[in-house]
């Protein structure tokens, strides 16, 4: 059977404005423009196949949204193909949009003036669905999801920000997709509401045997939900295959981070390389399983350090490794 997505040697490159200061620059720029070009993606290729779940992986600026918008067709790629469903995504034919669905967790569908059964109703005449059969979907779905009737009810902008994603993946699945496109779907939201759209996700892919692209900078969404992962670093893929392949082309690593006195970090340098963390005098080091105990025994050996937490190969670690061999 053909890949759902099919994604083969895709660059993009965009045209950005050089905005120089002082006013006399500002003047000059409305006669002449200097402009630079930017790669976003470059050459990068894969496949989706029916009830498959691909996660898109990488660092901001990587190419991720840029890659989500060439195959759902906001965009057009410069060189390559890309087929959904066989047909180009760009030309947004009816018969894609029936059947391709696009969440970005950033941008909303929902009206913040209408209730969110208000919006569905709306959407239900864009997609020609029967305006009974819609709210019957949607009081099915925001039960799967845990979204009381009232709140389907109330005005948008008097929900939270997780029961108003909860709303976006009502509209955006009220009319069946079985392609779909999800950029950051969890951003900024609690555990909770994290794994209930997780959980409607799983459901969704099994009971329709739907093909999915996520996007997430939560590592529990991507080792949750998805078949394959897509690393990308500077618009160029790093890793495609399985979150299990990965695992074992990598060493077993294991990471113990501590908060020390500069002091204390200059001793422990003298047996394993220290590195700085995101905070202030936090430290963490990469070792493998077999020096367990001797990382313990020259961390014991310190009183100026703290809030010591050992950490085994989970895939943020595993991929922060491989970042950091690219970039050598």
């Amino acid at each position: 059977m053909q890949p759902k997505i099919i994604v083969k040697n895709v660059s993009k490159t965009y045209r950005v404005y050089i905005k120089e200061n002082g006013v006399v620059n500002t003047v000059k720029s409305f006669f002449k423009r200097r402009y630079e070009y930017i790669e976003a993606v470059k050459g990068i290729s894969f496949t989706v196949n029916q009830g498959e779940i691909l996660g898109l992986i990488g660092l901001n600026g990587a190419g991720k949204t840029t890659t989500i918008k060439l195959v759902s067709g906001i965009i057009k790629a410069d060189k390559g193909i890309i087929r959904v469903l066989g047909k180009d995504p760009f030309l947004r034919s009816k018969e894609y949009r029936n059947k391709v669905s696009l969440v970005m967790g950033q941008r909303s569908q929902l009206d913040p003036d209408l209730s969110i059964i208000d919006s569905v109703k709306l959407f239900a005449s864009i997609y020609s669905i029967d305006k009974r059969e819609a709210i019957l979907r949607a009081k099915s779905m925001a039960e799967e999801l845990g979204l009381s009737e009232i709140d389907l009810q109330k005005q948008v902008r008097t929900l939270s920000l997780g029961q108003r994603m909860k709303g976006e993946l009502i509209l955006s699945f009220l009319h069946l997709p079985v392609v779909i496109f999800l950029d950051e779907p969890t951003i900024g939201l609690d555990f909770f509401t994290q794994r209930a759209i997780r959980n409607y996700l799983k459901n969704y892919k099994k009971k329709y045997n739907a093909s999915i692209i996520l996007t997430s900078h939560y590592i529990t969404d991507i080792e949750d939900l998805c078949d394959n992962i897509y690393i990308l670093h500077k618009g160029q893929e790093l890793y495609y295959g399985t979150i299990e392949k990965l695992k074992s082309m990598m060493p077993n690593i294991r990471k113990v981070r501590f908060n020390a006195s500069n002091g204390a970090v200059e001793r422990i340098s003298k047996y394993y390389k220290v590195e700085e963390a995101s905070e202030e005098q936090e430290y963490f080091i990469r070792f493998s399983p077999e020096e367990t105990i001797n990382v313990m025994r020259v961390l014991s050996n310190e009183a100026e350090i703290s809030n010591i937490n050992f950490h085994d190969d989970n895939l943020d670690i595993i991929i922060e490794s491989l970042y950091k061999g690219a970039e050598k």
